[in-house]
């Protein structure tokens, strides 16, 4: 039976970097020997992640379109929508993001599905209103990128179909398992998820092996998340190989937060110079002034000042009246200054205590994520190690060109795939509740996949059970309860009414490489099991209550 690499041999595989304010998609191009960016016909090769609805065209917006209703009717745009992919509604990072967003946020239709169980609300009244859950904004997005891709290769829609798609590091099985199904809706067959600074290091691969073996941060930070990989990189005359040794982050930290705290200076200032504070629940004015801090933010990059122009503000005053406020360098390094230092922290963390290493251990950072070309970022990542990373030309294009090189080396299949392999970790800790809150580890962060884990042994809690069921969760390195995780799914097994506590039962974890998670439960006396695969396509979320514990 052929492997799912040696079925992809020939196929012709996109790569997508579906980005938290920006995406883009490339191919390979065998002329040139390389991965590609794809422009669309107005010749943009990243388009942004955002989706409207265009109540008098009754049809939706994409990308530039859809970001240019934002000024005009907020409420009706929705963006920055990767924060709350594969989240549930009562998650607390959706209830924090709410107040930053312009748009309508509700709950799903309560049928327990999370991956679509965060709404966007289309609308500033229930006249007109639309609704999509985040994956099917997610799709609109890629279905964009794939009908630019079909367009620039002169290819029939229906023959590009085959997908690498990126996403954070850090992001748990059921963000992955949502991005997967965004894929879907958009007619794409998702061949493989692979994470972000990995595609980032392979888009650096000629830099990065010339020099044999090399340990390498890949540190990205984008306009919603923050990953750093450290990848050991090693090359020889028949291939290469992408070694992962660990993976950190955060995925609600990046440059919209930076953004916000623009928006916040200069909302502070206009109170402050004009006398009229930016009310809350002045929708149309927020998205104005985040429109604004995000331009000054990019065009500070390289000029050293600006001047942020706001015209006919209304702010319950008589009349309109014009704005306008300078913005320096500084200012923006000091309204990014968080959002910095906890990637420093995050950094250091990482590669201190979790690696045990030292600065003068690590050869090569490379800067990858739209964020990293504001000089504060450099700066800050070259104090923090004592090195000068490495920046290319347009450090939020590598991604999806990393992406479409992975697409190129499984579409020449397994013998070729072995040359140029990739191994990986597991970002998160998976395990299962014991003890009513409590998180019980079995499969460490950053364990190397495949991994196959110890068993864990539990028991029954009441007398004459007849069913015991093992609860799994997924949460960061240090988690110790279950509401600081996420809850996968469960596992079920009938067993012989007894006393409680009176038998043991066996639980194990092991990891594949695809990322699939087999979790067992394994009854030694009857030397009978039951077993659930929980992956990217396939995961089951089940809500009830835990009827197993350890045994004391």
């Amino acid at each position: 039976m052929e492997s799912a690499h040696e079925q992809l041999e020939g196929k012709l595989i996109i790569g997508i970097d579906l980005g938290t304010t920006k995406s883009g998609v490339a191919v390979w191009d065998e002329a040139q020997g390389k991965a590609v960016l794809v422009a669309d016909e107005n010749g943009d090769d990243i388009i942004p992640s955002v989706v409207a609805w265009d109540r008098d065209a009754n049809d939706w917006l994409v990308g530039k379109p859809a970001k240019a209703l934002l000024a005009e009717r907020p409420w009706d745009v929705a963006f920055s929508v990767k924060r709350f992919i594969g989240r549930a509604f009562s998650d607390r990072a959706v209830s924090a993001e709410r107040a930053n967003v312009t748009y309508g946020l509700v709950g799903g239709a309560g049928s327990g599905e999370l991956l679509s169980d965060v709404v966007v609300q289309f609308g500033r009244d229930a006249a007109g209103q639309q609704q999509l859950d985040v994956p099917a904004i997610s799709a609109k997005v890629l279905g964009q990128l794939r009908r630019t891709a079909a367009a620039a290769l002169g290819r029939p829609l229906e023959e590009v179909v085959h997908a690498v798609v990126t996403v954070p590091a850090y992001f748990n099985l059921l963000q992955r398992k949502a991005t997967v199904r965004a894929g879907e809706l958009a007619g794409l067959h998702v061949v493989d998820i692979l994470n972000e600074p990995t595609a980032a290091a392979l888009a650096h691969g000629d830099l990065l092996l010339k020099h044999g073996q090399r340990r390498v941060l890949v540190y990205d930070l984008g306009g919603g998340t923050f990953d750093i990989s450290l990848l050991d990189v090693t090359s020889d005359p028949i291939g290469y190989l992408f070694d992962t040794v660990l993976i950190d982050g955060n995925t609600h930290l990046g440059g919209d937060d930076i953004d916000m705290a623009v928006s916040r200076h200069i909302a502070a200032e206009i109170e402050r110079r004009y006398g009229h504070p930016v009310r809350s629940d002045d929708v149309l004015t927020r998205a104005r002034i985040r429109l604004a801090a995000e331009r000054a933010k990019i065009l500070l990059t390289e000029a050293d000042r600006t001047t942020i122009a706001l015209e006919r503000l209304e702010l319950g005053s008589a009349t309109p009246f014009d704005v306008s406020i300078e913005l320096t360098r500084e200012q923006l390094d000091a309204c990014a200054a968080s959002v910095l230092q906890r990637a420093s922290s995050i950094t250091e963390r990482a590669i201190r205590t979790i690696a045990g290493l030292d600065w003068s251990q690590v050869d090569e950072i490379v800067l990858v994520g739209g964020q990293t070309r504001m000089p504060a970022v450099q700066r800050s990542v070259a104090e923090l190690t004592g090195k000068t990373p490495i920046v290319s030309e347009r450090p939020q294009t590598a991604v999806a060109l990393g992406a479409a090189t992975y697409g190129h080396i499984l579409s020449r299949g397994r013998e070729k795939f072995q040359q140029n392999a990739l191994t990986n970790v597991i970002a998160l800790a998976l395990g299962i509740r014991t003890n009513e809150d409590t998180f019980r580890k079995i499969v460490d962060a950053n364990a190397a996949v495949p991994h196959k884990s110890r068993e864990f042994p539990v028991t029954t809690l009441r007398d004459d059970q007849t069913e015991i069921e093992v609860e799994v969760f997924q949460g960061p390195a240090d988690a110790t309860t279950v509401d600081q995780c996420i809850r996968l799914s469960s596992v079920r097994m009938e067993v012989p009414p007894a006393p409680a506590r009176q038998f043991r039962y066996d639980v194990s974890f092991e990891v594949q490489s695809d990322g699939t998670v087999r979790v067992t439960v394994t009854d030694p006396r009857r030397r009978r099991s039951e077993s659930l695969d929980i992956g990217e396509r396939d995961i089951v979320v089940y809500k009830g209550e835990s009827s197993a514990k350890p045994p004391t």
